[in-house]
């Protein structure tokens, strides 16, 4: 289940953001990817595993992003998408956490 649904047109790059908290301490990110899924839940091959644009941290909370560019490496066509950030991360407390926030984009047409 996504935590956030977005809009945008095809032909646009723009950031998004994948933003997760915990309820105490903090946490670091030690590597974060993330990868586009279609409408039928099947991730695209050439947006798989993919390098984040970036990440920091902030007491309880992380975030990563990434600039989704709708006509590179594949043109996208029109219709739903998630994005899902894979955040690795330790704790103040030394626990390891795979964390999984994800994005719902509505890609539609530019009219």
């Amino acid at each position: 289940m996504a935590e956030a649904i977005a809009q945008m047109k095809l032909g646009e790059k723009r950031p998004f953001y994948g933003v997760a908290t915990v309820d105490s301490g903090t946490l670091t990110i030690n590597s974060a990817t993330c990868t586009l899924f279609d409408s039928t839940g099947a991730a695209i091959t050439s947006r798989t595993g993919l390098a984040v644009t970036g990440s920091d941290s902030a007491a309880a909370s992380v975030r990563s992003w990434y600039d989704l560019d709708t006509t590179s490496p594949t043109v996208l066509t029109a219709g739903w998408y998630t994005l899902v950030f894979y955040m690795l991360c330790t704790g103040s407390d030394g626990l390891a956490r795979t964390l999984e926030p994800a994005i719902s984009i509505e890609l539609t047409a530019v009219t």
